[in-house]
């Protein structure tokens, strides 16, 4: 075997021993659902398009259309249709949706110090470099299988 060969072998056990959306979950790092999605509207100043929307993350037509569903019966969201264009609509963040962000986040940082005080600022932004480039690394393999 040779030497990348055992790294490989390690970087696969190592992902298989870890959860990572457990770990995510636990520190309230949300990377999918209500909160991902009320966090994209927030970046997008309060609103966005379902096109504007999967710019950002992935979501199916399906899934943003159920998880627009949800939010809008808890208050969180508006779906207001384009007049000019029936096939398109807003998702409007409400102030009640504007403040369960506010909720999240919060909750979020709180948790996030705590990673950041137990690793230190050396580790990091060691982790964040690492990250940058496995996402950089991420997107090249997109265009290069496309």
């Amino acid at each position: 075997m040779t030497g990348n060969e055992i790294l490989i072998g390690r970087v696969l056990e190592t992902f298989d021993s870890i959860n990572i959306e457990m770990l995510f979950d636990k520190l309230k790092f949300s990377l999918k659902g209500e909160n991902m999605l009320m966090s994209i509207l927030n970046s997008l100043g309060g609103q966005g398009t379902a096109r504007e929307i999967t710019q950002y993350f992935d979501f199916t037509p399906a899934r943003l259309s159920a998880l627009v569903k949800t939010l809008e019966a808890k208050g969180f969201v508006e779906k207001i249709q384009n007049e000019d264009d029936r096939r398109t609509s807003t998702i409007i963040l409400t102030s009640e949706g504007s403040m369960q962000y506010l909720r999240y986040r919060e909750e979020a940082i709180k948790n996030a110090l705590v990673l950041v005080e137990y690793l230190g600022e050396e580790d990091i932004h060691e982790l964040l470099r690492i990250i940058k480039k496995i996402s950089d690394i991420s997107n090249n393999i997109d265009e290069t299988t496309d």
